[in-house]
């Protein structure tokens, strides 16, 4: 997805810093927690349960209680109705144990960042973007939280609970997770996650590809591939792993796992419309590409195959092919222009299956590869859109990747690896 269509990202080109990114992480926050109830109730069951029976003695018998308040940006002289007091500290790192050694007592009406309230039990918390130790400022607060009703005190009133980011984003995965494998995935947790990824990706569980084995851990290598694609200026996929690339004869590089080679394939399709193919077929033969690629200090084989696609509103069918496969030229000026593009049922398709019956060996039944009767012939479909295209790719030994990719707080190398990928295929097409 298109980082800029995430719910919770700020519509501008500048980065956002210190209070306006404060603010915004808090937002997200509350907007996820009001949203989720999943989500939701692992956060309070979290927070509760580090007083004793608190969590148990709200929820055992919810008769005739108030419902649950979310707010940010409250005061806190105007909280009420509570007898005890839960104060959250959220930043990038853990608390400690010193929250009520503070000695900060300034009296003022001070501002909570997030607000829950659960009937007589109030939660106040002060979210930080980064590693800040605000511990100080959350032990005042609370003060000023608590100083009208002077039966309550700091010492037996108020709870301190370090709830730090990554705590919250193993929590976020877990849940959305679950909500993956029950099919009822929440746009707004997996837009969440992503928000904070792109915040930093450090606070989400994950490990480098060093620790990972390929054959049993291939959702998390794939998760660590799309971590990078992520961290990085470049733009990903919808629904597969890769990025985008403007090259005019391509538009993206997808990057499959191989379980049989245990490699890692970097794949861009040339040609895959007939707008693309307007930039490849532009002298007569067919057009060229390098034979090998210079990366990570190593000379790549490319691997070319032919890909023949039939479209509609979406993907109709397909050939894949190999040189071996043709009796005669098929990609040539001439076939393209003539050929590719939108072909009417009643005017065009009888050329097609003329043009590849000719093509094609007779070993390479390409009829039954592409169901041609069964997806088209057989079809209520007047019309098709026909581009003749390439695959070109490369392999990458995953055990390469796992000497590059050794610290899980770095992505830096992959990121790399991926930004020179990117630009060798963009020298690929010689003619």
């Amino acid at each position: 997805m298109n980082k800029h269509l995430n719910i919770y990202k700020t519509y501008t080109k500048v980065n956002r810093e210190n209070y306006q990114l404060e603010d915004d992480l808090t937002r997200a926050l509350a907007i996820v927690l009001q949203e989720n109830d999943v989500l939701l109730h692992q956060f309070l069951k979290y927070i509760l349960n580090q007083k004793e029976n608190a969590y148990s003695n709200l929820f055992d018998d919810y008769t005739n209680k108030n419902p649950i308040e979310i707010d940010i940006q409250k005061p806190v002289e105007s909280i009420e109705g509570f007898d005890h007091l839960f104060a959250v500290r959220i930043s990038g790192n853990a608390m400690g144990n010193d929250f009520h050694n503070q000695n900060h007592d300034k009296d003022y009406n001070a501002i909570t960042d997030l607000f829950i309230q659960i009937d007589n039990i109030a939660i106040i918390f002060e979210v930080k973007p980064n590693n800040h130790n605000s511990t100080a400022q959350l032990y005042n607060q609370a003060l000023n939280t608590i100083k009208s009703d002077e039966s309550l005190t700091m010492q037996t009133d108020v709870t301190a609970v370090d709830f730090n980011w990554s705590l919250i984003m193993q929590m976020a995965v877990r849940v959305n997770n679950y909500q993956v494998a029950i099919n009822k995935e929440s746009r707004l947790l997996d837009n969440f996650i992503s928000y904070i990824k792109m915040h930093n990706y450090q606070w989400l569980p994950q490990l480098s590809l060093s620790a990972l084995s390929f054959t049993e851990n291939s959702n998390s290598i794939s998760k660590r591939l799309n971590d990078a694609i992520e961290n990085s200026d470049n733009t990903t996929i919808n629904n597969r792993l890769g990025i985008k690339c403007n090259f005019g004869w391509a538009e993206e590089i997808v990057i499959y796992l191989n379980q049989k080679t245990e490699e890692v394939r970097f794949s861009v399709y040339p040609g895959n419309t007939k707008a693309q193919g307007y930039h490849i077929f532009k002298s007569e033969g067919e057009p060229q590409f390098k034979k090998m690629l210079h990366i990570k200090n190593k000379d790549r084989k490319i691997n070319k195959n032919y890909h023949i696609k039939f479209s509609g509103q979406s993907y109709i069918t397909g050939l894949w092919a190999g040189e071996k496969d043709f009796e005669k030229p098929l990609y040539t000026k001439a076939n393209f222009y003539n050929h590719s593009g939108r072909k009417k049922r009643i005017l065009h398709w009888e050329i097609i299956k003329n043009l590849l019956d000719n093509a094609f060996n007779d070993a390479y039944n390409w009829k039954e590869y592409c169901k041609w009767d069964e997806k088209l012939i057989d079809s209520n479909r007047s019309q098709f859109d026909i581009s003749f295209g390439y695959e070109l790719s490369i392999s990458i030994p995953f055990k390469e990747l796992q000497i590059l990719d050794t610290d899980k707080n770095d992505l830096t190398s992959l990121i790399h690896l991926i930004n020179e990928v990117k630009e060798a295929f963009k020298t690929v097409l010689i003619k």
